[in-house]
């Protein structure tokens, strides 16, 4: 059985009103004033920089990610570019990794952050991050495949598994 997963368009909500304000607020200038040619250059180069990045969620967001028995699948726009496919006997590593965005004055508690899965063979290596819709669902069959296969998970990738209540 097949299993389809995308991101949702309310998940990268944030990055699509970042991208499009970063946008805004630096073409603007350029468009409705003469700034110096060094600003000009300054401004030009940082909105492009805003477009790659609004260019990459639109890209996530067309990208699907297919999961079965034989393995996983990752199909994105950009003629293939963007798509991968790793078969479940081939799987050589599982990698979930924490990245946390703020923490408490002390330096004690993390407060808000992602996850991003690595699978890894030895081909190529597909990245999901926990704003994927059924991340989860997807977590507990890659780390299943991955006892099965006896592949390779480090300290940190089994505390992680442990603190989505995943058992590797």
């Amino acid at each position: 059985m097949s299993s389809l997963y995308r991101y949702s368009w309310r998940a990268l909500l944030p990055d699509y009103a970042g991208g499009g304000i970063g946008l805004v607020l630096l073409l603007g200038p350029l468009a409705y004033t003469r700034p110096a040619t060094p600003v000009a250059w300054v401004l030009g180069t940082a909105a492009a920089l805003f477009l790659v990045y609004f260019v990459r969620t639109v890209c996530r967001q067309l990208t699907q990610i297919e999961l079965d028995e034989t393995g996983i699948r990752v199909r994105g726009p950009a003629l293939g570019l963007m798509s991968a496919a790793l078969r479940w006997e081939e799987l050589r590593s599982l990698r979930l990794d924490y990245y946390s965005t703020r923490r408490d004055p002390e330096g004690t508690t993390v407060q808000g952050g992602w996850m991003q899965l690595r699978l890894r063979d030895t081909r190529c290596t597909i990245r999901i991050d926990s704003e994927l819709e059924g991340f989860l669902d997807l977590v507990r069959a890659a780390a299943l495949e991955a006892r099965r296969r006896g592949a390779d998970l480090d300290w940190t990738t089994r505390a992680n598994l442990g603190v989505l209540g995943v058992a590797e």
